[in-house]
């Protein structure tokens, strides 16, 4: 009786310990789903903060956008080339533009792509006054009047005497330099990476008028030149590269500016305006040489009711033509880029090198395949890199 008696209570012990063993295990089973839960409630927590700050990151970015609130790349080094710009006064530019005022930034853009590429007049003076309103005034790079300062920003090199002013484009409505960089800063940083200064020009664009933005150049030119003892350069290796009609700015300064007095009446020289403002190289990217593959952008250059009237848009059109017209440039040595797909600028590029090759312009050429316009520096920079150090070195 007393085996069978500590049998049972052996058992009874045993399977006590079980269940304690059991119960020991569903509470560990129930503390790890507990874990789990807590880590998916975290995780779920950390999902949805991270979405919130993207979103957040997001709207602001569009906002931003829609606003124009970007600041120039290294706004804080620019340089003021002018106190007072040739061209200015107190006039509200308002007065002077046809402006959609219910439009945005967004709209603006989309209203005016594909208007510009066109071989035939179109009225498209709203709109790219539209667009340069919502792209450049309204975000703050440029007044409601006519007070805009010229600005330069430099990228300095140590022990080196060369440099070369980037010009960047923007249909003259705007410059590309106050949305994004790859034709402004990036150019300049490239350049000074392999030992060049690099001088980016913010210059003045609708409504401001032809030969403002050239004037601007020029000024720029003059003020380097002005200041190169200062900078550690040599005046006879200063050069230029455009982009789009940043290109075009340069070819008319080259060819209808450059040695010419243009100056606006009432305007006060000071010493910098008697500097000397030859340019040694240019280089022009994806340019465009002449405004017949874009006639509706001659509104972003001239006087809108010039430009209207056939007459006078004939004038204007022969006048900007460097593709056929005889050059004042033929000393300069030149670069060109451009893309055969190009559907921007047209055949303009390839009908200039083969009008400068006639005329005897020394120039090297650079043609792509397969990209439209604002191809990458990726497709051309060796080789102008190469250019520009050969054309330095033998000045």
């Amino acid at each position: 009786m007393g085996r069978r008696r500590d049998k049972r209570n052996k058992e009874k012990e045993e399977k006590k310990e079980l269940k304690g063993i059991e119960k020991l295990e569903k509470l560990e089973e129930e503390e790890e789903e507990k874990e789990k839960k807590h880590k998916k409630i975290k995780l779920i927590i950390l999902v949805v903060l991270a979405l919130s700050l993207i979103i957040g990151i997001w709207i602001k970015y569009y906002s931003d956008l829609s606003s124009g609130k970007r600041e120039v790349t290294d706004f804080s080094k620019k340089i003021n080339i002018w106190d007072k710009a040739a061209g200015n006064s107190d006039k509200s530019k308002l007065d002077d533009m046809n402006i959609d005022f219910d439009s945005s930034y967004f709209k603006s853009n989309g209203d005016l792509t594909g208007s510009i590429a066109n071989t035939d007049f179109v009225d498209v003076e709203k709109k790219l006054d539209t667009y340069t309103y919502f792209h450049e005034i309204k975000n703050g790079h440029e007044k409601e009047t006519y007070e805009d300062i010229p600005y330069i920003i430099p990228y300095f090199v140590d022990n080196s005497d060369s440099a070369v002013i980037v010009v960047p484009g923007g249909g003259y409505a705007h410059k590309t330099m106050d949305e994004n960089d790859l034709e402004s800063a990036e150019i300049a940083k490239t350049l000074q990476k392999n030992g060049i200064n690099a001088f980016v020009l913010h210059y003045r664009s609708n409504p401001y008028e032809y030969p403002i933005p050239m004037l601007d150049l020029q000024r720029a030119v003059r003020y380097i030149r002005y200041h190169a003892e200062s900078y550690g350069l040599d005046k006879n290796k200063i050069g230029a590269i455009g982009f789009s009609a940043g290109g075009n700015l340069i070819l008319s300064y080259i060819n209808l500016v450059m040695g010419n007095d243009m100056f606006p009446d009432g305007y006060q020289k000071n010493e910098i305006d008697k500097e000397d403002d030859t340019i040694n190289g240019t280089a022009f990217i994806y340019p465009m040489m002449t405004f017949k593959y874009n006639v509706p952008m001659l509104f972003s250059l001239f006087n809108d009711e010039d430009v209207k009237n056939e007459s006078r848009r004939n004038e204007l059109l022969k006048q900007m033509d460097f593709a056929n017209n005889k050059l004042n440039s033929k000393d300069i040595k030149q670069f060109v880029s451009y893309s055969i797909k190009d559907e921007i600028v047209g055949s303009g590029p390839r009908e200039y090198v083969e009008n400068a090759k006639k005329q005897g312009v020394d120039i090297t050429v650079k043609s792509i395949g397969g990209q439209n316009h604002s191809y990458s520096q990726s497709f051309y920079m060796k080789e102008y890199i190469d250019w520009v150090k050969e054309m330095f070195k033998n000045k």
